[in-house]
This record gives structure tokens, sequence and C-alpha cells, in this order.
């Protein structure tokens, strides 16, 4: 039974790699391969010209080999059946961790199910899968630990730890819900006899973080990625207007509240963890949903709700059997797009129509793509914020939007301009006799500049 509800989840996992939307992913694979190609990690911009040399780190070094791997077997489409079953191990770990608390294999399988339209946004090919997958297996680790401490554990602890810091530097996340659970420990009189060893795991975790590229540096280089996010919309802080946002935040006190009634340390410390985080930037919100999950999944099986339950149980029955199928339909019509930049994103014939060796003046979104696909070609800007910096993005982006000023001027140095068809700045090069309209899309326009008689 629990193989049949983590099987129903699979297509949701799937359906999520007909389209690649992310920008990240794109330029994540050519830094991959740059790594691969040169055996070390590049210290500076390799990809711009206008910020051309600048220092750059990277935050996600091991995924980008990863990616890059995967896309030498098989292109995007390895790559975005790679992640899909990163996403459906995701699954995986919820659906088991509701097992050890004694959850039901038919209710865990609806409830995962319900809930997966949450989640579909935020399975992309992008390293925070990692970190939902982590956060999953560090909280069993932690668990085991406070029950039954063995060196093993301990072990298991550091290595996750090392691979989870090497494949994204938000492991610190990791860092902050062993503290957490640590203090916990400490404060409840039932757990307190083994508060040691979870500050022991504490230990462990943060001196393992150390184990990157970057050493120490990895505080500053988590702080400067944030705070050069906050133009982007996934770094918001949590929209008390939203729904969807609200909903997912409810979800996760509920589980908090489940979790502290229960006296479960490290589940209530990784829910704290991440309701904390979601306040701060929305993107923690899926990791919330994720935790939540098995902690409310264990709680449905209350006799009140299983009667409820049992009693509703083909009204349930079919519910989860259309969804299973819509679902499914959805992932196999859509298998021919597996892998494909999203057309209503991407420009890809403008990409390819790009002069060989253009200094290219584009869009905050295609730059990942062009990175990928035309190596050849230096962008202005892409999607990674920690190098530019949020003054620097906003300028562009809001330039772009307005199209206004001394074009001489905002232009300087570039042979070519892509930006969306619609944007101010497309509608003024149009009637701009120093720009050329080379190709126009849906979705972009290509320009280029005219040669001064």
């Amino acid at each position: 039974m629990w193989f049949l509800a983590w099987l129903a989840f699979v297509p949701v996992a799937l359906g999520r790699a007909e389209n690649f939307s992310d920008s990240d992913t794109f330029w994540q694979i050519r830094t991959g391969l740059l790594t691969l190609d040169g055996g070390k990690l590049p210290h500076s911009d390799p990809f711009s010209w206008t910020a051309a040399g600048e220092p750059w780190t990277l935050n996600s070094w091991g995924f980008n080999v990863v990616l890059a791997w995967l896309f030498d077997v098989g292109g995007l489409v390895a790559v975005a059946l790679g992640c899909g079953l990163l996403a459906a191990t995701i699954g995986g770990l919820v659906l088991l961790m509701s097992r050890k608390l004694g959850a039901s294999p038919v209710i865990a399988g609806w409830l995962l199910l319900f809930a997966s339209p949450l989640m579909i946004p935020w399975l992309s090919a992008r390293p925070h899968l990692v970190d939902f997958a982590a956060v999953l297996l560090l909280i069993l680790l932690l668990r085991r630990i406070l029950e039954a401490p063995s060196p093993r554990h301990f072990a298991l602890l550091a290595l996750l730890t090392v691979l989870w810091v090497n494949l994204h530097a938000a492991a610190l996340v990791g860092v902050a819900i062993v503290g957490g659970s640590a203090a916990l420990a400490a404060v409840k009189r039932t757990t307190r006899a083994r508060a040691g060893w979870l500050a022991g795991a504490l230990l462990v975790t943060l001196l393992s973080s150390f184990a990157n590229p970057y050493g120490v540096g990895i505080f500053s280089q988590t702080a400067g990625v944030k705070n050069a996010s906050t133009v982007i919309a996934e770094w918001q802080p949590l929209d008390v207007t939203d729904p969807v946002h609200m909903f997912m935040f409810a979800v996760g006190l509920a589980a908090l509240i489940v979790a502290g009634r229960r006296h479960d340390v490290v589940f209530s410390a990784a829910l704290l963890v991440c309701a904390a985080g979601s306040v701060a930037a929305i993107r923690m919100l899926p990791l919330l949903l994720l935790v939540s999950l098995p902690v409310l999944i264990s709680a449905a099986g209350q006799p009140v709700v299983l009667r409820y339950l049992q009693s509703r149980r083909k009204m349930f029955a079919r519910c989860g059997t259309a969804a299973v199928a819509v679902i499914a339909g959805l992932a196999v019509v859509n298998v021919p797009a597996i892998g494909r930049p999203d057309p209503a994103v991407y420009p890809s014939r403008a990409i390819q129509a790009i002069p060989p060796g253009c200094r290219l003046f584009n869009d905050y979104m295609v730059g990942g793509l062009v990175i990928l696909q035309r190596p050849d070609v230096r962008v202005s800007l892409d999607s990674r914020n920690d190098l530019y910096g949020a003054e620097r993005v906003d300028t562009y982006m809001k330039f772009i939007a307005a199209g206004d000023g001394d074009l001489d001027k905002r232009l300087a140095g570039a042979d070519c301009v892509l930006v969306p068809s619609s944007s101010g700045l497309a509608k003024r090069l149009h009637s701009d006799s120093g720009w050329s309209v080379v190709l126009s899309e849906d979705t972009a326009a290509l320009f280029v500049r005219v040669p001064r008689a």
C-alpha cells in the first residue's frame, strides 16, 4: 500500500518536468560544464559583459556539476527526468516519515496527493530540491539520535551535511534545525537527559558545514544572496493577503501545534525554523508544508478522523482516483515537452538569431538560456542576483520596462538587444533609427545596432 501511495505521487513529480521555466537551471548547467572542463570552480564572472571579472561565489557548485553531467548524458531531457526523480524521492521521504509516525498508507497517499498542487510550482529543476530532501533526511536522523544515539548516526549526519552544503549553500537551514532541536530538548524535562546528544549533533553539523570551497565564508555568502535577491518574488516576505501563502502557513502552524502537544522536539524545531523562514521569505513555505505533512498525516489517524474518513471512503477514493488519472494523463500528453524551455517565457528562435560574439543587452529571465545555448554571446543580466546586486538588477529591469532615458548612454557597450516585445524599451527601439529589428516573437524582440556612417 505504501508503494501505491508513492506511485500516485510520481506523475506529479514527472509532470513538473514538462517545461523549464526557471532561468537559474540554464546558467547552472553551463557553470557545471565550465567546472568539469576546467577542473576548478570559477571565481569571477565568465558570462556577462556588465560584470565581467567581478568576484563570484557559487551557491550550488555540486548541484551544477550534477546538472552538467545529466546534460552531457541526455541534454535537457535528462536534466528534467533526473530532477523529476529527485522530486519523486521527496514524496517518498514524506511517506516514509508518515509511516514512522504511525500513519495509514491510504490516508498518507490521499493527503500527499491533495497537497501536491501546492508543491508543483516549487518542484522545478533547482537546488532547493536538495534542501527539501535534506531537511526530511535530517529530521529522520535527529529523531534517531534522540531515541538511540550511536556513532553511525553522527557519521551519517556529517556525511549528509557535507553533501548538502556542497550541493546547495542553504544547508545552514539544517544547522538552525539542529540547534533548535537541542534547545527544545534542553528545555523539556522528558528530553533533557538527551539534550547533550543533540548539542553534539549541532557541533557535528556546524563543523561539517565548513567543508565547502568557501569555508566559514558560507555565512556571509548566504546573507549576500538574501540581500541581493530582494527584488525577486520568492525572496519577498510572507504576503498576508495571498490566500495560498496563508493556507500553507496555516498548515505549518497546525502541524506545529500537533508536534508541540506530542512533545516532539525535532519536528517542533524544524517547523519553528521553517515558519520563521517563511515569514522572512516565501521560498521557505514549500519546505514548511513538506515538514508539516507527516505530522498532520499521522494526526489524521486518530479514531474520530478515521471514522469520518471511513464513512467517506468512496468519495475520497473517487476523488483520489480522478486526481491521479488527470495528473497522469497530463504527464503522458506532455511527454514530448519534457526538458523544453517554456515557450511562453523563452524566445528560442530569437536566441539562435543573435549575431555571433554579440554583447547582448537582455531581460532578466532570458539571460540564463542565452548563457547555456549561446556561450559565444555575453549577456548584460541573468538571475545570478548575488553577482549583480539588487540595485543593478532593479535598475536594468525598470529601464527595460519603461525604456526611458538616453538610449546611447543606457545601452552603451551593447551590440544587440533582446527584451520582451511588450516592454517600453522594445517599443522605443522599434522607432529608433540607430537600431534594427532582426526578429520579433510573441515573447521577445531582437534588435541589432545599426552601424553609423
